[in-house]
C-alpha cells in the first residue's frame, strides 16, 4: 500500500549491489588494502549523512559530523597511499636491470 517506501528499497538495494560490484572490481584493480579503507569510510560519510537528513536532523550534528569527516579524511589518505605506493612501484620497476625487464616482457 505504500509505493514510496517500496520504491525506496528497491532504489536502495539496487545501489547496494552496485557498490558490491565496484567493490570486487576495485579489489582486482588496487588490493584489499586500500578498497576496505575507501568502501567502508565511503559507507559510512554517505550512510550518516543521508540519516541525518532524513530523520529531519533529530540527532546533533556538533557530535555526528567529526566522525564523519574523520572517515571522509582517512578516504583521502587512503587514496594518497595508494597513488604513492603504485608511483614507488613504477620507480623500482624502472630501476631494474635491462636483462630483467626484458623477462618481464
Amino acid at each position: 500500500d505504500n509505493w514510496p517506501c517500496v520504491l525506496f528499497a528497491m532504489t536502495g538495494g539496487f545501489f547496494l549491489s552496485l557498490g558490491n560490484l565496484s567493490t570486487q572490481y576495485a579489489w582486482a584493480f588496487v588490493g584489499l588494502s586500500v578498497t576496505e579503507v575507501v568502501t567502508s569510510s565511503i559507507t559510512v560519510v554517505i550512510g550518516t549523512s543521508l540519516n541525518y537528513f532524513l530523520d529531519d536532523r533529530i540527532n546533533n550534528a556538533k557530535i555526528l559530523f567529526p566522525g564523519v569527516g574523520c572517515f571522509l579524511i582517512a578516504v583521502f589518505l587512503g587514496s594518497a597511499v595508494h597513488y604513492s605506493n603504485n608511483v614507488d612501484n613504477k620507480a623500482k620497476l624502472t630501476a631494474l636491470p635491462d636483462f630483467y625487464n626484458d623477462a618481464l616482457g
